[in-house]
């Protein structure tokens, strides 16, 4: 007769023989729990094993090296049959049983078990063991969080919570939220996975209504000073809790130091999970008054300590109130002097105002920024593609902000909060014309505001006092963006629109101590005197500034553009007379650009970005139809002032399938390159690099040439040669 919790031994088991156990219950459906574990084998092909039948002889379940459990019918006798699988080899074991209705003994878990503060219960399991049960009671809705049982030797202790009619509510086995939703008294069977011998400790914590969490006070913003907590995770410790006591409903932000390691959760005095780490990034909210519970954990053995602050974002305390709107206004100075700390900008919105806000650090490092309601609800976390933030009601609203990175003792940022409806502060800007400075003074203030007289596409664009181009948006008086970044927008109606640099780089702060230009321009060129002859000389006065020119070539032709070497070739775009795009200057500068659409033509010609204003030349010239430059003759060739571009033909008897250009110069100052065109103005060769002597060779097509040397605007005097390539 084996009795319930005994643990049997046997030192030899061989061949076809079996050992006979018997077991009585005195309780109908009872489960009963057992393991037959090895304890040494001389024949490692073989296992041993239990076979249960009931009192008539039906076999009923099968016990192996794992435990086991087997379902019951009636209470009375029933036989254990161990033998070895394949009868064959010996071996030593033991055998256990246990019943889970009426087991041999069942310790109990009082209340103060399930404290946070508690360090558990310790236990031992012998080899063979077939559990050990505990049974404890808890209101129904209780939340429970379960541990992994901390044992020795690295042994795997696992079990099973049962309600009061045995059925499964948890497994005990790892980190995990146990909720208690029927009744008890609840019942624990616990054993060793491999029925090994081990100390171990069993842990269980109650998350409804916790007790033994040290208090956190909320913290008001700014520098949390004795409002942060502490707590050190480690394999022996994975889960930590702090209790807010006595919360209002709202908003509050938790701020942990060593944040890329811990894990957070928030839960209310019933257990119920109000947030965690993820959805409750920027804030958390709880929806009613009361008593809250907060879990830190770590699913890293290496111990971790860290700081904690939860910030009350439904106040106003440590907040900047009265923070204004007003784009005029300088960016606020932040310092912030704790890891945890959770920084404020409180101001007043009405309801559709579009906010936006902006936040950089003034060293390496990121800011964080959320927009919170005056109950703390984080608003506009749907990563829309409009910018800023659309308030839902007049109110009190307030920026929250923090940096994301803590490696010194403080750290300093700056914040914007602007409103991108009805905006004030911005100076206005009137569209301005071609071949003038443009109209939007130099000054700073991250806005203008853009006066259009009626429906049309504008150019808009702005640079600072060195030509370098900062990118912008432009928004309607609600807010709504219209355009990005872009030389053509266009505008639905007459009326003011507010452009703003950077406007969807929310992690930029432009201060008042940038200034720029903005240029505002019709998309089509207007105004634009007409070129008699191919070379056009003038001066560019202002950064931001635009010329433009009408061509002299008409519909078909193929143009490209010279300018003298060892300068900065002025950036230009070729349009139609309807302003339809045609080709811009890496076309003219590497192919050639025909003429397509409707004549005249016009070239739209910018200083490139970091280029101070200055004079310029730039020739277009036509490539393509009859030949307009003199025979090439092998005449030196004298360069310099308008004559920065020489162009000579050849006839198409005149040159080879591939042949060589030398030039070499003799006198003067400044490098060549040389590009060679067929008679469809189509570039064959070239251009070339920029050299006083070079030698190259080029693939010709049949037909007529043109060449042209490229030189610098100072004086020079180049000797030119041609030596066509034959093949035997």
């Amino acid at each position: 007769m084996a009795r319930f919790g005994e643990i049997y031994s046997c030192s030899s088991l061989s061949g076809s023989r079996q050992d006979v156990f018997t077991v009585t219950t005195t309780v109908d459906g009872d489960v009963l729990y057992g393991t037959v574990t090895e304890t040494a084998n001389n024949d490692e092909t073989d296992s041993v094993g239990a076979m249960l039948y009931d009192a008539e002889g039906n076999y009923i379940c099968y016990y192996g090296s794992y435990p086991g459990s087997c379902e019951l019918g009636a209470a009375g006798t029933y036989t254990v049959v161990v033998a070895l699988s394949y009868g064959q080899g010996d071996m030593a074991y033991t055998l256990s049983v246990q019943s889970q209705r009426s087991p041999s003994s069942c310790r109990t878990l009082g209340n103060a078990f399930f404290s946070f503060a508690s360090p558990g219960r310790g236990a031992e399991l012998a080899t063979g063991s077939a559990g050990a049960c505990y049974t404890f009671d808890q209101p129904v809705g209780t939340v429970l969080q379960t541990y992994p049982a901390a044992t020795t030797g690295g042994r795997s202790v696992q079990g099973q919570i049962l309600d009061a009619d045995y059925q499964p509510v948890c497994p005990i086995q790892s980190l995990q939220v146990c909720a208690l939703t029927t009744p008890g008294p609840y019942h624990l069977m616990v054993y060793e996975f491999y029925g090994q011998a081990t100390s171990y400790t069993l842990r269980m914590a109650r998350i409804s209504k916790a007790t033994g969490c040290p208090v956190l006070r909320t913290a008001a913003f700014g520098d949390p000073g004795d409002s942060v907590g502490v707590g050190t995770l480690d394999g022996q410790n994975p889960v930590v809790c702090h209790k807010l006591r006595a919360q209002p409903g709202g908003g509050v932000a938790v701020r942990i130091h060593e944040d890329q390691s811990v894990w957070w959760d928030v839960y209310d005095d019933a257990g119920r999970k109000v947030c965690d780490k993820y959805d409750g990034l920027r804030s958390c909210t709880l929806p009613a008054a009361g008593d809250h519970t907060i879990l830190t954990g770590s699913r890293h053995w290496d111990p971790i300590s860290y700081q904690i602050a939860v910030t009350a974002l439904h106040r106003s305390a440590g907040c900047a109130t009265g923070t204004s709107l007003r784009w005029d206004q300088p960016a606020a100075v932040l310092t912030q002097t704790s890891p945890v700390q959770t920084n404020c900008q409180q101001f007043q919105g009405r309801a559709g105002q579009r906010v936006v806000a902006y936040a950089a650090p003034t060293e390496h490092n990121g800011v964080s920024t959320t927009l919170v309601d005056g109950a703390g609800r984080a608003l506009c976390l749907d990563h829309s593609e409009e910018t800023g933030c659309l308030l839902p009601a007049d109110g009190t609203y307030r920026l929250i902000s923090y940096v994301d990175m803590w490696g010194s003792d403080s750290a300093t940022y700056r914040v914007q909060v602007r409103s991108l409806s009805t905006p004030k502060g911005c100076p206005v800007v009137l569209p301005g014309g071609f071949n003038e400075p443009p109209a939007g003074a130099y000054a700073p203030i991250r806005c203008r505001i853009v006066r259009i007289p009626g429906p049309g596409v504008h150019q808009i664009r702005a640079f600072d006092g060195e030509n370098n181009r900062t990118y912008a948006s432009v928004f309607d008086s609600t807010g709504h963006r219209i355009c990005d970044d872009s030389g053509r927008c266009e505008f639905p109606a007459a009326g003011d629109y507010t452009v703003v640099l950077a406007a969807r780089s929310t992690g930029s702060v432009i201060d008042n101590d940038y200034s720029y230009v903005l240029s505002v321009l019709p998309a089509q060129p207007a105004g634009c005197p007409p070129l008699s002859q191919e070379l056009y000389r003038a001066t560019f006065t202002d950064p931001g500034q635009f010329l433009c020119v009408q061509l002299p070539q008409t519909t078909g032709q193929s143009i490209v553009e010279w300018v003298p070497t060892g300068v900065r070739s002025p950036s230009t775009v070729i349009f139609d007379s309807a302003g339809e795009y045609l080709c811009d200057s890496s076309s003219l500068w590497q192919y050639s650009c025909t003429l397509d659409g409707a004549a005249p033509y016009f070239a739209v010609l910018s200083k490139q970005a970091g280029e101070m204003p200055g004079p310029f030349a730039a020739r277009f010239q036509r490539v393509d139809g009859p030949a307009s430059c003199p025979a090439f003759d092998g005449a030196a060739l004298v360069t310099g002032g308008d004559d920065f571009s020489i162009c000579r033909t050849i006839p198409a008897d005149a040159h080879t399938a591939r042949g060589t250009f030398t030039w070499n110069r003799t006198a003067g100052t400044g490098g060549a390159h040389l590009s060679v065109f067929d008679a469809n103005g189509i570039r064959r060769c070239g251009p070339t690099g920029t050299f006083p002597q070079r030698t190259v060779t080029c693939t010709l097509p049949a037909g007529p040439l043109t060449l042209v040397l490229n030189t610098a605007e100072a004086g020079a005097t180049y000797d030119l040669t041609h030596q066509p390539i034959t093949t035997s």
